[in-house]
């Protein structure tokens, strides 16, 4: 479970390149990309810290093995999930973001931006992927949903759901930075001429950050197979945090070579 890049796929930019699309003709660009990519890498270095987080994270390890039960909402109501006798997606959805919020309100903690985005994360990850493995020919039923639910609890499919939550984390990280320096960036003069012409821009963020996390995938899936099939490990709070405080150690190591790479 060590830092072992993979070969492909390629970064296909490097990060300041990825951020230069915002205006080819600013000569301020490289100071702009160093500046987002250390903001982002110093509130990644505290984002095991955040309650919420560290919720999300747990129900992602979690939600998968509840759904392999008989009686799958008796299984989520002690995750905390509270959920119709016969839960949809919907209803797993609903019942994730009231856990969440319930978590960052512990010991009266403020909201952060940083709360919501995690959130947010992970389940547009559960949901994204539970859409993208179900039944391709039919609409799925609750019985489809439980069952796709339930394969993201192997190694494999583990350490899909893995990156794809840290993808969204880490895209929605860098977007937040951005988000306060791109508006200054469109209009006349500029390569990006319209609020239009930002989805390219956006497009190249994602498939950096989708390319920054594939090493996710061999990680949560060692640390998965190690800790639940070979220790048999029931994993905590405290297990997940240490799973996502390594992991950002790797993804923010990901973001430094790519972001010194040719």
């Amino acid at each position: 479970m060590g830092h072992i890049r993979l070969n492909l796929p390629h970064a296909t930019r490097k990060w300041s390149e990825v951020v230069a699309l915002l205006d080819e003709r600013d000569i301020r660009i490289a100071s702009l990309a160093k500046a987002v990519e250390d903001a982002a890498d110093k509130s990644l270095a505290h984002a095991v810290t955040d309650p919420a987080f560290v919720e999300s994270m747990w129900l992602l390890l979690n939600i998968p093995l509840a759904a392999q039960e008989r009686d799958f909402a008796a299984a989520l109501r002690p995750l905390g999930l509270r959920v119709s006798p016969d839960p949809t997606m919907t209803d797993i959805l609903a019942a994730f973001s009231e856990a969440a919020d319930r978590a960052r309100r512990v010991g009266g903690r403020r909201v952060t931006d940083f709360s919501v985005l995690a959130r947010n994360a992970a389940m547009s990850a559960l949901a994204g992927l539970a859409v993208e493995r179900g039944p391709a020919l039919w609409k799925a039923s609750v019985e489809d949903q439980r069952t796709t639910l339930a394969t993201f609890a192997s190694t494999e499919r583990f350490g899909e759901l893995a990156q794809s939550f840290f993808t969204n984390i880490l895209d929605g990280h860098l977007q937040y930075f951005l988000d306060r320096e791109i508006p200054r960036h469109i209009g006349n003069g500029s390569s990006i001429r319209s609020v239009a012409d930002t989805s390219y821009f956006e497009s190249a963020l994602r498939r950096h950050c989708r390319e920054t996390t594939m090493i996710m995938r061999a990680y949560a899936k060692g640390w998965i197979g190690k800790n639940r099939y070979h220790l048999d490990k029931k994993l905590k709070r405290e297990d997940a945090a240490a799973f996502a405080a390594y992991a950002f150690k790797k993804v923010r190591r990901e973001l430094s070579i790519r972001g010194q790479a040719a």
